[in-house]
């Protein structure tokens, strides 16, 4: 039962939200436009506003699912951590696109709204106030995901929680790396820009 939940959960979370939505809308591939990345915000680049919120509610609703699922059948045990790593790998590394995929913050966002709400809103506050001042989704990202797990280190007491949390927070900045490099240098896409296809 563990291990068909953990697949099924890898699955789901292997869902290619941004690639169907925007194949859908406009006909084309989203790996060949804007960043190439299979997520929520370069969808916003080729869709506007609309298409971003209905891939990032999706891709949040894959993380949210499976993890509260188990957490409601297994409670605080190790397995609610082996699905809550498969959806966001499901996402990062989806078997239907060659295992190239999004960076998981949405279907992140999912998970900890499952597993600690309160802290994820205060890193969402963190997210908000970054993105109002330097219009980057991609830093709100990086600096939500660092505040996210701080405040998991010290509001949580399960170690399991405060590890798992640490390393998704160095996997999200280590998919962003290409990002940091554009922030450091000056070009990377600001909110409201969109591409030509």
């Amino acid at each position: 039962m563990s291990v068909l939940l953990v697949i099924i959960s890898y699955l789901i979370g292997s869902i290619p939200t941004a690639y169907l939505v925007v194949k859908l809308v406009k006909g084309v591939d989203i790996r060949e436009v804007g960043s190439g990345n299979v997520g929520a915000t370069n969808a916003g680049r080729v869709l506007g506003f609309y298409g971003f919120l209905i891939v990032f509610l999706i891709d949040m609703l894959k993380g949210f699912l499976p993890v509260y699922i188990a957490k409601t059948i297994y409670g605080d045990v190790f397995i609610i951590y082996l699905v809550a790593l498969a959806t966001i790998f499901g996402h990062t590394f989806t078997i239907f696109l060659n295992f190239k995929g999004g960076k998981g913050v949405a279907t992140g966002v999912g998970v900890y709204l499952a597993l600690s709400p309160y802290n994820l809103l205060y890193a969402f506050i963190a997210f908000i106030v970054v993105v109002a001042l330097f219009r980057m989704v991609s830093l709100g990202s990086i600096i939500a995901a660092c505040v996210l797990a701080i405040l998991i280190w010290v509001n949580e007491a399960s170690i399991i929680l405060k590890i798992f949390t640490t390393v998704l927070a160095i996997f999200v900045i280590y998919k962003h790396r290409e990002n940091i490099k554009r922030i450091l240098n000056g070009t990377e896409k600001k909110i409201g820009e969109k591409v030509n296809i």
